[in-house]
């Protein structure tokens, strides 16, 4: 499922203002960005490590979405999103130690998936990155073999 710009933007706009709560100049400790979306209403809440409420949305694309990869699409969505606000910088301004993770969470705050990692020298191989790997170390091994 596709999300409409309007719902693109209210989702930038909460990691917006998750990021400026860390923006003071003492540095504030927190290993993981709890991102936990109620698919019976389309709220998006995101969350620290001890569960104070950082933003909140709407995504009305997201109401009663029951389908059974709904965590895919919103997972999608959401990776999308945090890729785009990372490559701009808009997390470099947060005084947050890393390493730190953005994780989507299931009601019970029970982690679904990490959606983005954040550290200076780790990175996260992802499906994305790995999509036609197969086809050109099959390719690379048999030219390999010619040889």
């Amino acid at each position: 499922m596709s999300l409409s710009a309007q719902s693109k933007k209210n989702l930038r706009n909460a990691i917006i203002e998750m990021t400026k709560r860390f923006t003071t100049t003492e540095e504030t400790v927190v290993t993981d960005f709890h991102f936990q979306v109620n698919t019976d209403n389309g709220n998006v809440i995101i969350y620290d490590d001890d569960d104070n409420q950082l933003a909140q949305t709407h995504v009305g694309e997201w109401e009663e979405f029951h389908e059974t990869d709904c965590y895919v699409s919103i997972e999608n969505e959401l990776r999308s999103i945090l890729s785009e606000v990372e490559k701009e910088g808009i997390l470099d301004n947060m005084n947050v130690p890393k390493p730190y993770s953005c994780l989507l969470v299931d009601d019970d705050k029970e982690t679904i998936v990490d959606l983005l990692y954040v550290d200076d020298e780790t990175y996260i191989i992802t499906n994305d990155l790995l999509k036609g790997f197969d086809e050109e170390m099959d390719q690379f091994l048999k030219e390999l073999l010619n040889d």
